[in-house]
Formats: C-alpha cells, structure tokens, sequence
C-alpha cells in the first residue's frame, strides 16, 4: 500500500549555534540522537520523539556520526575523524568529557554499547578487512576482534538485551546477510539468506523482534523479524518461516539507521528524499498509518539511536520553518550581503580540461572549493578534466534536453571512467526513490592507510560493456562483490557545496537499462538561487536569465519554438519558460 506523506508535523533547523555547554545538573528526557550537517560540519544533535527541543551535541570541525547512547543514557559513543583518522569516541553527557576508545591508524566506527555498559563493539578495518571488535568501555584493555576467523566483511553490530549475542551484516556467504555471535559459546548462526541484502539490525528493547535494512537493488526499506531464545544454543533465532516471516515496517521508498522506541512499540529511521534527509517514525503494528516526520529535509547520514531517559545535554538551537539543509560554500558576497556575480556573465575555468570550460559566475566559486576539497581528501585532482561542462544555446540532441542545465553554465559532467595507477578508482552505487535511479559516486584514495575516506559497505554497480550486454541485457548492469579498501563519498562532498545529481533516464524511448548514456551518474547541477533578495532554489529559465540577455534567450527558448522542436509541454513548463495564455494550465493560472 502506497503512503500519503503528510505535511511535516514539526519543522526545524539547527542554526545559530554555540559551543554546546555541559553541567551536573542537567535533567533527563526521551531523546532521539542523530548526526547532521549543520553550519560546514557533521555533528550529533538530538531531538525529542515529538520533534520539538533540537540540540547540538558535539562541536568539531572534523566529522562526528553514527551515534549510541549509553544504557543509561549519560554517555554517548560516537565515531570521529579528530585525529584524522577514524576512531570511537565516547562523550560523558553530564561533564562533556570525552574519552578516545581507539587509536589504530584504521577506520573504526559505528559503535555499539553492551547492555551492562561495560563494553562496547564496533566494527574495524584494522585487520585488512571489516571484522567486529570489542573494547572495555572505560578504555583500560586492549581490544578484542571477534570475528578474525572470517575474511569477508563484518560490520554494523548490535547487541541482543540480554547481552548474550550480536547481531551484525556480513559477505561471508557473498551477499549482504545478517548473522548472530554467541559471545559466551563462540557459535555463529546465518540468520537471513535472502537474495536481498539485510544490513544495520536493531534489537527490539525486549529482544522479541529484529529491525533491519534490507537493500533490493537501491531501494531500502526497514523490516522487522519475529525471535526466540534458544537455551540449548544460547542465541537468538528465527521462528521458522510457518509461524512468522520478515514484515516490512516502512514504504517510504528509501529509509535507512533504524532505532527502536524504549516501548518497543515504534521505529524511528532516516528517511532519504531527493530534496533531503528527514527523521521519520512508524507505528511498528500499524504501519498502514502515515508516518510522523519529525524534521525538515536536513543532510543526516549513519545510525539513530533513541534512548528514554537520556541525559538532555547540548546546546538548545533556534528552530526555523523551512529552512531545508544548509550547505558548506556560498558565492561570494559583496560587503553589503549580496552576492558578489555579474549578470551576464560565464567564468572560463582555464585549469579545466573539456570542450567548453564555463560556469555561470553564480556557481564558479563553490565548484572549485568542491574541486580542490576533492583533491585535498583523496590526493588527486579528480574534477581538474571533465566531460561536459557549458554546452551551446542552440545545441540539441536525442540524448540530452533541449533545456539542458548546461546550457545555464550551472551543470557539469565528470568523466565517465576515472583511473589511479591503472586501476578503477572511480565506483558507483545504485540508488532508488521514488521509482526513480540514482547513482551515488565513490572515489578511491590514494593513501589507504585509514587517513582517508573509509571502507565501503556499499555493492558497487557493474556497469561495464560485459556486464549490460551479456551479464546482465536489459538491466544496465549487475551488483560487483563488495571492494576492500577506503573510498570518499564523491556525492555527499558535492552536496554539502550545493551540487546535485539527477536520476537516470528510464522510458521506453530512452533508458539507462539499456542506453550507457542515459545513465547520468556523471551530472551534477546547482540550482540554489544566486543574488539580491534570492532564497531558495531557481528554475530553469531563471539560471538562463543569469547568463544570457532576454533577445538571446528568446531566439531559442519560446513556447513556440521549444514546440516545434517536440519539447514536452509539462517539461516547457516546469522548466519556467514563459508560456502564452492559452498554453498555460489550470494550476498556472491559479497561481496567477
């Protein structure tokens, strides 16, 4: 059954932000715990289950994610990149005291807390592959990995409320399955096998119930399974498939980072649009009902955790209606505020090559502060050689549109392959929401030594002549088997400049199933509004207007001339070109 989205019960933004303050005598709350990015940095915020009272945990110019309450709700642990590399932190949300658990040059991560709280397990690249390890919680001893036996990936974990087992995802059977470790006894069960991935389980509070991902090719929902105690075996199990089966907990076409309520009764999760990342909750033994959505489209990435009496630390922040997620680079401003661009005006990028190295003088700036953090992060200069950048005005094709972002100077195409010392460095992973494909880009670093990047838990996408034309005909491509070493998220470093990508092309003219070039991984366009009294987003006749005078831009784009060119009449419109009275629709004229 397809959910009606309601309007957003609660809408915030974190802005306005100070050092987050800590004292003894903060109360406690029921709190949901998140990473965003807010203000040019990833930090951990938390928010009450109503969406109201948003606070700002952490404050650090390097990134803060995946975070996890404490049993008691007065620590958190959180992963960090501080001393630039990755370790696991844990924070005392009564003093502010932070603790660094672990000092391997490698990535370690995604932390997760022993029911007693002695512990905490956490996934680690240390051993040249994802293995779960355990480590005191107050630092003393040495690290433990647990899964050392295995070389295939092991990450994500979570503990059983018993403390007896964790759960975690695994490739050691290829695909993404989801497994459960009996720490007392040492035995392992395989506990999905699906032709699905399954990733990022979550306990139910009274463990009678598993919550997970599961990936079908790009579109991720979160399920819920049915468990038993098995005395015999001492771990969990599956009921067996006539008594009960994996029951989908959301339909919102993408949803990731499941937490549990402390009832047990409700799933919070990250919901991922195309506009944003929202924190949504369902109803787990109603989940026909509409979801709550308890924020604005922000950027969030990583796990959630929900405690019910954690300690309300942090920095209370202003909220805000509609202010959508703000990102790291704006264009230059003038000293009275406004943006610093001529109208009229392409900048040449001269240390570009491709065909037509221009970019509209309201999106110049923030590519090449993408660029050059680019370059800085995984230590070559990706973007310096494009495929596409400007196109001509009259420029026209059956594999591109006519009302190309192109042609506004504000859309760029990278290259369609991208190679490192002979080998693949450039890797993409299949994406859907809303019926629609998109691709999100990983680049390899070229030092693997954990001071870059981190492991990819991600299949890639095989979209090789091989693959489409004979692996794989009519379906663009196959899943690879999951890469060692670390990667940057080229896609999410885009976004964080206001750069975007777009879906695929998928109709039965034009298709990335069957067409290379309708595959578009390689666009990304920027259409945040530039310039005096502009907020928000423009369409975009009103980018063309930037750069190009009203007597040029009606030679070429007119109703009537984008008409006789078999433009689509929906597409004329949404795209802001001026339409005659008779050619505009009833909604175009109420707005009137």
């Amino acid at each position: 059954m397809k959910l009606l989205i309601l309007p957003l019960l609660v809408l915030f933004a974190l802005s306005l932000i100070t050092t987050p303050t800590y004292s003894q005598t903060q109360t406690t709350a029921e709190r949901i715990v998140f990473a965003a990015f807010r203000h040019g940095q990833w930090d951990i915020y938390s928010i009450a289950p109503d969406g109201s009272n948003p606070r700002q945990i952490t404050d650090d110019v390097y990134e803060d994610t995946d975070p996890a309450y404490s049993p008691d709700g007065s620590q958190l642990a959180f992963a960090s990149r501080r001393e630039q590399n990755w370790d696991v932190y844990v924070l005392d949300l009564r003093s502010g005291e932070e603790t660094r658990l672990t000092t391997s040059p490698h990535y370690d991560g995604m932390p997760a807390w022993q029911p007693d709280g002695q512990q905490v397990a956490y996934e680690s690249y240390q051993n040249g592959n994802l293995d779960i390890w355990l480590v005191d919680a107050a630092g003393e001893d040495a690290a433990v990995n647990l899964t050392r036996d295995s070389t295939a990936g092991d990450f994500a974990p979570a503990w059983s409320p018993d403390g007896q087992t964790l759960a975690f995802s695994s490739w050691r059977q290829g695909s993404k399955d989801l497994y459960l470790l009996d720490l007392d006894r040492g035995g392992l069960t395989h506990l999905t096998q699906s032709p699905s991935a399954e990733e990022f389980p979550v306990w139910q509070p009274d463990g009678q119930r598993l919550a997970f991902v599961v990936d079908n090719l790009g579109d991720r929902e979160i399920f819920a399974v049915e468990t038993k105690t098995s005395k015999s075996l001492g771990v969990a199990q599956l009921l067996p498939q006539s008594d009960t089966q994996m029951v989908p907990v959301t339909w919102l076409g993408h949803t990731d980072g499941p937490a549990w309520s402390p009832a047990g009764d409700r799933i919070a999760a990250v919901f991922h649009r195309w506009d944003g990342d929202m924190i949504a909750l369902q109803t787990l033994d109603a989940a026909h009902e509409t979801p709550q959505l308890l924020t604005a489209p922000l950027m969030i990435q990583g796990r959630l955790s929900w405690h019910g009496q954690a300690v309300n630390a942090g920095q209370k922040v202003v909220t805000l209606v509609n202010s959508g997620p703000s990102i790291l680079y704006e264009e230059s401003l003038t000293p009275n505020g406004e943006a610093a661009v001529e109208p009229y005006n392409l900048i040449r990028m001269n240390d570009v090559e491709t065909g037509t190295p221009w970019l509209a003088d309201t999106v110049n700036d923030s590519f090449l502060a993408w660029r050059f953090r680019i370059r800085d992060e995984v230590g070559y200069d990706f973007m310096s050689k494009l495929s596409d950048a400007a196109r001509d005005l009259a420029q026209f094709s059956d594999t591109s549109q006519y009302a190309s972002w192109h042609k506004s100077g504000r859309a760029i195409d990278t290259l369609f392959d991208y190679h490192l010392d002979g080998v693949l460095a450039h890797e993409i992973v299949r994406e859907d929401y809303s019926n629609n494909t998109y691709w999100r880009v990983f680049l390899r670093c070229a030092d693997q030594s954990g001071r870059c990047g981190r492991p990819l838990v991600a299949n890639p996408w095989d979209y090789s002549a091989r693959a489409r034309t004979r692996i794989a005909p009519e379906q663009g491509g196959i899943e690879k088997e999951n890469l060692s070493g670390y990667y940057i998220d080229f896609t999410a470093l885009g976004r964080e400049y206001g750069w975007e990508r777009i879906s695929s092309y998928d109709d039965q003219e034009y298709s990335w199933t069957w067409h290379f070039l309708a595959f578009e991984y390689w666009h990304y366009q920027k259409t945040a509004a530039a310039g005096p009294g502009r907020t928000g987003r423009v369409n975009w006749y009103q980018a063309m207007q930037d750069v190009y005078p009203p007597d040029e831009l009606d030679k070429y784009f007119t109703w009537k001339a984008m008409r006789a060119l078999n433009e689509d009449p929906h597409l004329i419109a949404i795209k802001g070109v001026p339409l005659p009275l008779e050619a505009k629709p009833w909604w175009a004229l109420v707005e009137q």
